[in-house]
């Protein structure tokens, strides 16, 4: 028997609007899906076996040990971080634009038979709006979009009988709903879509959301936002928090564009502006003010932001990174 968990805790999956539209219409309640909560710390017996989907690395700040030892596959779009290199792993890493074109041409379609009509269509609802979403209705030209995104789509419209215009419908739903976070606290989009990773001797958290660092700043008081975000880092145990932001920047004409920053606990030692330049080394970086109103004081979480020259650096690219960022300056801390 398979049992999929989602990788969120339950009150985190109502953040991805898109999701949960997706999923109630294939027939999917998001109240009798497993997520995370409902296992992790539960009287909940070793999995056989675990296969990762979309990472490669089961975190070991929230699974049992017992648990990484039963990773027995992975199917990723993601850097690899190596995390399962030991024992048996059959490990499927391909940095393309849609771990759902993965899961199409190694899963799916190698079991095509096993479906009704009815549920091939499901499913090919949900791949094809995963595929479209990461990849911006496939274009290359701002994400990973590769050869094997495009015939996934292709195959998935055939399936559904759709044609480009109704697959380009159902994408600018989806669009519509994952990026509306207007209503969204500075708390909540931290944790709508967040990963954490151990990189050298340092524990780093990316939170990835689609709202300008210009409007959090100025829909949300500074003092709140620093409460929010020291305490999302205080639960997590970070050294640093970044946050990702892309976005249809109106100011500029609608184009397409991405900012990061980084910030650290009121008590941490990280030089944030240092770890900014190294990274700038590597992905071009430039600095901007989120407040330019003198009279405005800018909040401690934001003074660190840069906008992002390359449109194609989502977190899948800048992840390994800091990777090298951390790792180097474990190794100089250490020496």
């Amino acid at each position: 028997m398979v049992v999929p968990i989602v990788s969120c805790a339950r009150e985190d999956i109502y953040l991805r609007p898109d999701v949960v539209y997706a999923l109630r219409e294939v027939g999917v309640e998001i109240e009798d899906v497993l997520y995370l909560d409902d296992v992790v710390g539960a009287d909940v017996a070793t999995p056989k076996s675990i296969c990762l989907v979309d990472h490669n690395a089961l975190s070991a700040r929230i699974f049992p040990r017992a648990w990484g030892e039963r990773v027995r596959r992975i199917i990723d779009h993601h850097e690899d971080a190596r995390a399962h290199d030991q024992g048996e792993c059959d490990k499927v890493i391909e940095l393309i634009g849609s771990c759902a074109s993965l899961v199409h041409r190694d899963v799916v379609a190698a079991k095509r038979e096993a479906l009704d009509a009815s549920g091939a269509r499901d499913v090919a609802r949900l791949l094809l709006g995963a595929v479209v979403l990461d990849t911006r209705f496939l274009d290359a030209s701002t994400t990973r979009a590769s050869a094997i995104d495009f015939e996934t789509a292709d195959a998935l419209r055939a399936t559904l009988d759709w044609d480009e215009d109704a697959a380009r419908r159902e994408y600018e739903t989806l669009s519509a709903a994952r990026h509306d976070q207007s209503a969204f606290t500075c708390a909540q989009l931290l944790a709508k879509d967040y990963k954490q990773w151990t990189m050298g001797a340092y524990e780093i958290g990316v939170a990835s959301f689609g709202v300008r660092l210009q409007d959090l700043a100025a829909r949300q008081d500074a003092s709140s936002i620093d409460a929010q975000c020291d305490a999302f880092m205080a639960s997590r145990r970070v050294h640093a928090l970044f946050m990702m932001t892309s976005f249809e920047d109106a100011d500029a004409g609608g184009a397409y564009t991405r900012q990061i920053a980084v910030t650290r606990p009121v008590d941490g030692a990280l030089d944030c502006a240092d770890v900014m330049r190294r990274v700038n080394e590597r992905t071009p970086v430039s600095p901007f003010d989120v407040d330019p109103n003198a009279s405005t004081t800018t909040a401690r979480a934001l003074r660190a932001s840069y906008a992002m020259a390359d449109v194609k650096a989502s977190r899948k690219k800048v992840q390994p990174i800091l990777v090298d960022v951390f790792t180097a300056l474990s190794a100089e801390t250490q020496s």
